[in-house]
C-alpha cells in the first residue's frame, strides 16, 4: 500500500520542467546533484526511492525503541503523505539526503536511555548532525536537541555534553581538510559555502490552494499536541513519555530551522515530516473512535491529491 500511495502523489512531478531542487543545499548535495542533474528518470528514481526507505527506516526505529504506545506502520504511511503535501516538495532535494541521517540521529537520541555512559552516543548523534547539515545546512538547528535530550534522558556529565560539540564540528573540519587538501579552499568558495547563513530570500510562493490543506494540517496537528499534553501521564512505560517529549522538542527546533532559513519555500516543511508523522501517528493510535481517525486522514490524503492535481492541470493546459 505505501508505495502505491506514494505513486498516486509523485505522479504529478512527471510534467515538472524542473524535478530538482537546491533550497538551502550545501557542498555534498550540490556535488551529488552535479553527478547526475543531466538524467530526469535517476532523479526521480532516486528520489522516490529514498522516500520509501526513510518511511520504513523511520518505523523500524519507532517501533524498535518502543516511542509509541503500540507498534504500528502509521508512521511510514503518515511521513510518506507528509513528504508529498506540497507542489514543491515532489522534487530531488538535499532533505532527501538530510531526512537519513537525520533519522539516524534520532535513533542515537533514544539510545541515550539508560546506558551507563552514553559518550559513544552522544558523539555519534552529533557527528549524524554534521553530516546531515552538509547536505541541508539549517540540520543545525536540530544540534540543540542534543542537549535537551540528555538533560530528559539522563544525569548531568559535562564529558558527554563535551563531545555533542566535538561530533557535530568532525564533519565540517573532515570536509574543510578536503577541500584544502585538494586546493579548493579559496576566498570565493568559502563565500560560497557561507552565502545561505547571510543572504536570505523570502521565495515562498502561497497558493491559495494552500489554505485548505494547511487548515487541515494545523487541526490535526493542534488536536495531535493537545492529546500528547492530556495523556502524557497515562503512558504506562517511562520511556514512552521520554521519548514523545524529544518527539515535541524535535518539532519546535525543525520549525526554528524552517523560519531562520535563508530561502523559504513548502519544502523547507519536510523536515517537520519526522516529528509530525509520529506525533499524528501517537494521536490516531490514542483514538477510541477508529472511523474518525480514518477520515481525518482521508481527508488529509484528499487534500494533498487535490493541491497536487491542480499543479499538474497548470501544466497540462498550457
Amino acid at each position: 500500500m505505501l508505495p502505491l500511495v506514494l505513486m498516486v502523489m509523485w505522479v504529478f512531478i512527471l510534467p515538472k520542467p524542473d524535478v530538482s531542487n537546491t533550497e538551502n543545499a550545501f557542498p555534498l548535495f550540490l556535488y551529488a546533484f552535479q553527478s547526475i542533474r543531466s538524467s530526469r528518470i535517476i532523479l526521480i528514481g532516486i528520489s522516490l526511492l529514498m522516500v520509501v526507505l526513510q518511511a520504513f527506516f523511520l518505523t523500524s526505529v519507532i517501533n524498535r525503541q518502543g516511542v509509541l504506545r503500540d507498534n504500528s506502520h502509521l508512521p511510514a504511511l503518515l511521513y510518506v503523505v507528509l513528504m508529498s503535501c506540497f507542489p514543491e516538495q515532489l522534487s530531488f532535494n538535499p532533505l532527501l539526503f538530510a531526512n537519513f541521517f537525520i533519522i539516524i540521529f534520532l535513533n542515537s537520541l533514544f539510545n541515550f536511555y539508560r546506558s551507563d555512559t552514553a559518550v559513544y552516543e552522544v558523539f555519534d548523534a552529533g557527528l549524524f548532525i554534521g553530516i546531515a547539515a552538509l547536505f541541508y545546512w539549517p540540520c543545525l538547528f536540530l544540534f540543540p536537541l542534543t542537549l535537551a535530550s540528555l538533560y530528559v534522558l539522563r544525569p548531568f556529565e559535562w564529558r558527554e555534553w563535551a563531545v555533542s560539540v566535538i561530533g557535530v564540528t568532525l564533519p565540517f573540519l573532515f570536509f574543510g581538510t578536503i577541500l584544502f587538501w585538494f586546493d579548493m579552499l579559496s576566498f570565493n568558495s568559502i563565500r560560497s559555502i557561507l552565502e545561505p547563513f547571510y543572504k536570505v530570500q523570502f521565495s515562498t510562493a502561497y497558493n491559495g490552494t494552500y489554505i485548505i490543506l494547511t487548515a487541515i494540517l494545523a487541526v490535526i496537528l493542534i488536536a495531535s499536541l493537545w492529546r500528547f499534553s492530556r495523556d502524557l501521564n497515562t503512558f504506562a512505560k517511562l520511556r514512552t513519555r521520554k521519548f514523545l517529549a524529544i518527539i515535541v522538542w524535535f518539532f519546535l527546533f525543525a520549525s526554528l530551522s524552517y523560519l531562520v532559513a535563508s530561502k523559504r519555500t513548502m519544502i523547507g516543511l519536510s523536515f517537520l515530516a519526522i516529528p509530525l508523522s509520529v506525533i499524528i501517528s501517537n494521536y490516531f493510535l490514542s483514538l477510541k473512535n477508529q472511523l474518525l481517525a480514518e477520515l481525518m486522514f482521508l481527508l488529509l490524503l484528499a487534500a494533498v491529491i487535490y493541491n497536487q492535481v491542480l499543479y499538474f492541470l497548470q501544466f497540462t493546459t498550457l
